[in-house]
């Protein structure tokens, strides 16, 4: 019977994902290009580029297209209002929310030029920029709203994938500008079609978490060929204590501290007198969760420091933990 039902709620699923997903586009290849528009390669090879060295997330540029028109961005920027249906705003929840076949959108900013441009600006001898051509120039152009004249407008709407991932669709328009030297209005826009996609949160915690198991076990490997020597620590082991390359790897992943982990079957306060008589100073007593030694600065909270505590939370045969934290970074 469960199988019965789950088949029928696939099938309850694509029924109504046409009504779920609204009118926007969700194939990039069904998001209009503004009439006699022509497209631009050589731009979205560079703009591939650019996002590929500089992303920081996981949002995978999966198509990009750019093309220039002979119009003003007032009436492509219209043009886009009315065949998107989008309304002014933007996004305010988190796309990662999104369930797949929703969709969060269209939405649309708009920009405009700075008054700046109509300022004559030289460079010693130098005309940089004719401010009075620019006004005479921008008098001959529609003001998207009174004293202001449009330079830019960006589309967005996400949409939660069948597959589970996410997808951010965009328009972005930009006017070309003009050439006060020359003295030209190029009175041209440049599109630019854009799909990012990034997995699920559940996909990236679990990708994240593989990648952060990886990492430790590898430094747990150099731990263990490579365990801290006295020296190092600036501190006399306690005798016996069995060091823990795996706990040590997990509590060091910070660049600028590692916390070196031992166990010993002793008694708590048997090697924290050991240590009081070695470092000829009193501990800091937390009661039933141990003792803190300040190796470097002072306490409550030194730069360097020695804990001593109970074994409550590992699973190894030992009732003492002993941590030590290094200061490693500059």
């Amino acid at each position: 019977m469960r199988g019965h039902w789950i088949r029928f709620s696939f099938f309850l699923m694509l029924f109504f994902l046409p009504l779920l997903i609204g009118a926007a586009p969700l194939n990039e290849k069904e998001i209009p290009v503004y009439p006699g528009a022509v497209r631009d390669q050589a731009a979205e090879g560079e703009i591939r580029r650019d996002y590929e060295e500089y992303r920081f997330d996981y949002w995978e540029m999966k198509t990009i297209r750019v093309y220039t028109v002979k119009a003003l961005i007032d009436d492509v920027c219209r043009y886009y209002i009315d065949q998107l249906k989008a309304k002014p705003g933007e996004a305010i929840g988190d796309p990662y929310d999104l369930s797949p076949g929703e969709v969060d959108g269209p939405w649309y900013e708009v920009g405009f030029w700075h008054e700046t441009i109509f300022e004559t600006q030289y460079e010693y001898d130098t005309l940089l920029n004719d401010g009075e051509w620019v006004k005479a120039a921008f008098a001959k152009r529609p003001q998207w709203k009174k004293g202001s004249w449009l330079n830019a407008a960006y589309f967005e709407w996400n949409a939660g994938l069948p597959s589970g991932d996410l997808a951010r669709y965009a328009v972005i328009l930009d006017d070309v500008g003009f050439d006060s030297r020359k003295r030209v209005d190029y009175r041209s826009t440049r599109i630019r079609i854009q799909v990012l996609v990034s997995p699920s949160l559940e996909a990236i915690e679990e990708e994240e978490d593989w990648a952060m198991d990886q990492a430790v076990a590898a430094k747990a490997e150099h731990f263990r060929k490579n365990p801290p020597t006295e020296e190092f620590l600036g501190i006399t082991l306690y005798p016996g204590a069995v060091f823990s390359p795996e706990l040590t790897a997990g509590m060091s992943m910070s660049d600028e501290y590692h916390i070196y982990v031992y166990f010993s079957n002793d008694p708590l306060d048997q090697i924290v007198d050991f240590y009081r008589k070695r470092l000829g100073k009193e501990p800091l007593s937390s009661g039933d969760l141990g003792y803190m030694f300040a190796l470097k600065g002072s306490l409550p909270i030194p730069e360097e420091g020695l804990a001593i505590q109970p074994n409550m939370i590992f699973d190894v045969p030992f009732q003492s933990m002993i941590s030590i934290q290094k200061q490693v970074g500059n």
